[in-house]
Parts: C-alpha cells; structure tokens; sequence
C-alpha cells in the first residue's frame, strides 16, 4: 500500500487553498537560488530542449515503474482528491477521447498527468499541458512578482508602487514611500494566500509583514489599487476570458441591516455548495466593515455596498462574475501584450480596475497585480454569475493545434 502523507492544516490566511507553510518558504528560497541557472546559454539551450524533449515521453514509463514499486498509485478518474483545475481538463479530454490518469506519488495529489492522445501520443506533463518547449521558453521571473513588477514598469505596463523587502526595516522605509493604503503579500506564488490589505500604519504594516512572511522570503508592500480584482486568462497568445472576483459583499435596500441582507444573500442557490460558500459574520467581517465605517447592524443605503472579508476566496463568500463579452479592446489588449512581454503560451492575469468596461488608460490606480504560469482558469468554467467559458477546450486544442 502507498504511503500516505498528511495534509496542510487549516489556515485562515490561507483561505481553501491551506498549503505546508514551511515546504512552500523552502521550495521559493530554492526557486531564487536556482532562478540565475534558469536561462542556459545558446549552447546549452538545444540541450535542455533535447531533454525537455526526452522527458515528456520517458515520464509515462517512470511513473509506470514507480507504481509498480508501490510508490505511485494510477488514478484513471477523478475523485474528491482531484482539483478543479484538473477535472476541467479531465472532463475535456474525455469529450475528445484522449485518456488522463493521474499519478500519486506515496498516495498524496502533486498535480503529475499522462495525457494518450487516440493516435497513440503520450505525454506527462504537470498541472495544465503545455505544448512542445513551451514553458521553457517564457521568461524565468514570470512568477516573481517584485522583478515582474520592476520590468513592467520599464515597459510603462500599469503596476501599483511598491517593492519587495526581506525585513520589517526595509518594510518601513518602503512604507514611508507610498500613498495609504498599502496591501502586504508574498513575493511568489501566493494565489491570494497570506495577503494583507488596507494597511494605512506600521502597527497594521507590522502585522501584513509577519503574515506574508510565514510563507516566502520576501514580502512585497505596494499601494493598494482601487477596484475590483479581475482575472484575465490568455491561451496561446489570444485573450480567452475575464472574470470578476468579487469579495464577500451585499448592497444595501435603505431598510435592512447588514447582517440581514448578509442571511438573504447566503439563500442564493450557488451559495448552496459544492463551490460557493456562505458569507460569515465573525471577526473577519467585523474587522472589514468598521474599516468601511460600518457594522452588522447598519442599515446600508439602497444602492450602496459593503464588503465582509479582505480576501475574495470561494471559502470565505467571495463569488465570480463572468466579464469576457464586456471586458474593452484596450484592455484585451494589454493582456495579450503581457502575454507575449513574458513570452508564454499561457498566463492568468490579476488586474485590478474600476470598470473592465473601460480603457485602463483612461482609470487611475490600476494596474496588474500579479501572473501566474499556472493559472486556476477552472473559475472560468464555474462563475457565480454570467456565462462559464470553455478554457479547457482552448488548452488542448492549443496542444494539438
């Protein structure tokens, strides 16, 4: 029998997505150290190719022995162990007759496929396919928001102010820098994990720091934008579809109170599970609304709104709207430009802005907040409100196009 691993403990900073706050600290301190080694020169570069090459073909066959061994176990459908990201690939798949199993080293999910196309083809790959070098060809700091960052605004691509500090000294200089408020998050990978927003004083700014601090080296403390929080996800150089991530929120009607347009709201059908939860009056909501000036018995104005979390996570009420049909030209725009800036197949934008219905040009204090090389496109599949977008389908057709 696999041996199986323990899971992540709940974290409220971590909102549904708990990871290993030690392995993640480690594996970015690797990251950085590695990150100069990332680029061979034009002599090596064939080689790596060859490799990369090699690899995706020699994978089936390794992780065939290793299940053999008993250290892997083949999985052939998903299950509550399967992420969304993956069963939206899966479901695809299946609608195309290429067969996926999963591979579980020692019984735990790491997120490694092989993908047996009808005409025989057999890939490995981890996470989202990608087609041929790919993702050895994009830009090593795409993941790294304090150099993406550094490199978008040389390039006068809209980013908030800020940087990244590996002390609270050095947070506190940076802090004295910037126009209140200010939001505090690690410097790669978070995924909205262990962010702090609307610090606007060093008591506030102590605490992001030591929250974002437990999962990564580096601490990144830039102004906070004004808008909401958008995800833009590009699929072979071409956009492919925006979504809204609202946080936990209600408008007000002019009679009730927050708390009970905070109950009409959790009747709603999507809030209903598997996906979607519940909005919750505990301290976190507390703590969001006196920032707004507000509290559980206020009645709000009709029209006006208030939020009830920091974080936007499914988990804690948070929900989607899709907005690919309005999102403007210019902005699209900007997306695909990034794409081809970082030199990726692929890549999920976080973009915050007033209104996606208008040119970023013409808005202020908005800008991309991060991107990631693995986006969760699976929330286009399922947004709370508008019409889900097929990404999945893009992906593969991306792999055999």
């Amino acid at each position: 029998m696999p041996m199986s691993l323990p899971k992540p403990k709940e974290c409220a900073e971590c909102g549904d997505g708990a990871i290993f706050h030690r392995v993640t600290y480690i594996s970015i301190v690797v990251d950085e150290i590695m990150a100069p080694f990332s680029q061979p020169n034009p002599f090596l570069r064939g080689f790596v190719r060859l490799v990369y090459g090699i690899e995706r073909k020699v994978t089936p066959k390794i992780l065939n022995g290793l299940m053999q061994l008993g250290w892997a176990t083949k999985v052939t459908e998903p299950d509550d162990d399967t992420q969304l990201l993956a069963l939206m690939l899966w479901n695809e798949a299946k609608e195309r007759g290429i067969e996926v199993a999963e591979f579980r080293l020692f019984g735990l999910p790491r997120n490694i496929f092989v993908a047996k196309y009808p005409d025989g083809l057999q890939i490995a790959y981890e996470g989202i396919p990608m087609p041929g070098n790919s993702d050895l060809e994009r830009v090593p700091w795409m993941d790294n928001k304090a150099v993406l960052k550094q490199k978008f605004r040389k390039l006068g691509l809209p980013v908030a102010k800020g940087g990244a500090v590996s002390n609270l000294k050095d947070a506190k200089k940076l802090f004295a820098t910037l126009t209140p408020p200010v939001i505090a998050k690690p410097f790669s990978g978070s995924a909205s994990r262990h962010t702090v927003l609307h610090i606007s004083n060093e008591k506030e700014l102590t605490r992001g720091f030591n929250v974002a601090k437990e999962i990564a080296p580096k601490v990144v403390i830039e102004e906070e934008l004004v808008g909401a929080v958008y995800r833009a996800t590009v699929v072979d150089g071409k956009f492919a579809a925006a979504l809204r991530r609202d946080q936990p929120h209600v408008v007000g009607d002019g009679v009730s109170t927050i708390a009970e347009l905070v109950a009409e709201a959790n009747k709603h059908p999507g809030r209903q599970g598997p996906y979607f939860h519940h909005i919750k009056l505990d301290n976190f909501a507390k703590e969001e609304l006196a920032w707004q000036g507000l509290a559980f018995e206020s009645i709000l104005p009709e029209g006006a709104r208030a939020t009830l979390h920091q974080k936007i996570n499914w988990s804690v009420g948070g929900t989607t709207t899709d907005v690919t049909d309005e999102t403007h030209p210019d902005n699209i725009a900007l997306f695909e430009e990034v794409a081809r800036v970082l030199n990726t197949k692929m890549v999920g934008l976080d973009f915050i802005i007033g209104d996606m219905n208008k040119s970023w040009k013409e808005q202020e204090r908005c800008g991309i907040l991060e991107c990631n090389s693995m986006p969760f496109f699976d929330n286009h599949h399922l947004p709370f409100e508008g019409k889900p977008r097929n990404v999945a389908s893009l992906i593969w057709d991306m792999n055999r196009g």
